[in-house]
């Protein structure tokens, strides 16, 4: 009895390593990106740029509000825009950590490629991603709130969404639907029928849904990119230029039919090395599925704190957000290591924040009872353990863009623990050899 309980602790320490190599190796990655010259140019800035300056178009409330900052201050717009990107990403990161904590799941997954960490190793969280979450958590967290008017509650909602959707229209994707039948449920409860319960939730996030329709139909085109171009030009001094084309600006007119061809040919039809994505996808999608809903239960520090009951009400709220963002998996996009991170983190804040009675009663029978099934065939055909779990964390790997083998290997923790521990090496052999 003894020997398994010291085998165990070696086990826990061991896994804490582990992670922790992987946290530190995500920490250098995070450090070196803020102090690296990042340019106008670069997609990472250049996301941010995008403003009014040549009329409305989709994504350019905020750099319209940065136009104005630097015009009034003159600060570099570069670091502003890393300034609160720090700040999003570390309030973010702060706040599932905090809550991991709280409810004692496992601080695991949060460096893993499908979460905060996939963000992080991929040198894009100097982008939207994390603002994105410091909306929707707020959003979240004001709808919970007991004290609040429904109306009030409303009002508050659709400004941060509203905010949210004129920045990054994605917002929209994985947060109009929870908030429909979130406010749906509310008004529900106060005795209307079904239709004009639904009627009623629509019509408060009338609109959040009218921003969303006004970015998705409005995208802009070259000479909207240069004028946005120029007006950057222009405000920092640099001397006026064709518009690069390798950033979000060139980018700003890419819609239509040929778009999601392309998209989709790059998500599941272009071969690697004579694989087609479409397996691999279908792979990690219940890879991260697994991971997502086991993890909290196999680490659990006591039964009461992951019940089957949770991991059922989780399950559903994670294939609910799965279903929401399935256009962007298939068509819309082929940033996988950040679509995973919208999923991944939108069902955490849902499940971490709303109460579980409240979650369970938005799913009707049919759609639970799907989803045990589900989870039914999964643990016959892999028993949910420790050993399991641990193995398919270090393992998972999701690429930055497209299907591309060698960046789904870097992408992996077993990669980046592995990296961290030959790094000094490296260093000891460039030296020898200078």
């Amino acid at each position: 009895m003894q020997m398994k309980g010291d085998m165990f602790d070696r086990r826990k320490v061991a896994l804490r390593v582990l992670f922790g190599m992987l946290v530190l190796s995500i920490a250098c990655i995070f450090i070196k990106n803020l102090f690296e010259e990042w340019s106008f140019s670069s997609y990472q800035i250049s996301e941010f740029l995008i403003n009014y300056s040549g009329g409305f178009v989709r994504r350019g409330l905020l750099g319209e509000i940065l136009l104005w900052f630097t015009r009034v201050t003159g600060v570099d717009v570069v670091w502003t825009i890393k300034v609160i990107s720090v700040v999003c990403c570390v309030s973010v990161v702060w706040f599932f950590t905090v809550m991991f904590r709280r409810k004692g799941y496992p601080l695991y997954l949060i460096p893993l490629c499908f979460f905060c960490g996939g963000i992080v190793m991929s040198e894009v969280w100097i982008r939207k991603d994390f603002l994105m979450f410091c909306c929707f958590i707020p959003v979240l967290w004001i709808y919970g709130r007991t004290g609040l008017p429904l109306v009030v509650k409303v009002l508050l909602i659709n400004l941060i969404t509203v905010f949210m959707i004129l920045t990054h229209e994605v917002f929209g994707l994985f947060t109009l639907p929870a908030l429909f039948f979130l406010l749906y449920k509310s008004v529900k409860e106060r005795g209307l029928p079904v239709a004009g319960s639904a009627l009623l939730a629509a019509v408060s996030l009338l609109p959040s849904v009218i921003a969303f329709v006004m970015v998705t139909g409005v995208h802009g085109n070259g000479e909207t990119a240069q004028i946005i171009w120029d007006s950057w030009c222009a405000v920092s001094g640099i001397e006026q230029s064709p518009l690069p084309g390798n950033n979000a600006l060139a980018f700003l007119d890419s819609s239509g039919t040929e778009t999601f061809r392309w998209h989709f040919g790059i998500n599941f039809l272009r071969e690697e090395h004579y694989l087609l994505p479409v397996w691999y996808w279908l792979a990690v999608v219940f890879t991260v599925y697994y991971i997502s809903t086991n993890a909290a239960l196999v680490f659990r520090k006591s039964p009461e704190a992951y019940t089957a009951d949770d991991r059922l009400t989780f399950a559903a709220v994670w294939s609910f957000q799965f279903l929401c963002l399935l256009p962007m998996f298939i068509g819309l996009s082929i940033d996988y290591i950040r679509i995973f991170f919208y999923l991944t983190a939108s069902s955490f804040a849902l499940f971490l924040i709303i109460p579980k009675e409240t979650l369970k009663g938005l799913f009707p029978t049919f759609w639970l009872n799907g989803i045990n099934r589900l989870n039914l065939h999964l643990d016959r055909l892999l028993p949910p353990n420790r050993t399991v779990v641990t193995l398919l964390m270090l393992t998972v790997g999701i690429s930055y863009s497209g299907f591309v083998l060698k960046t789904i290997w870097m992408s992996t923790a077993l990669y980046r623990i592995f990296l961290l521990l030959s790094e000094p090496f490296l260093l000891l052999r460039d030296y020898v050899l200078q």
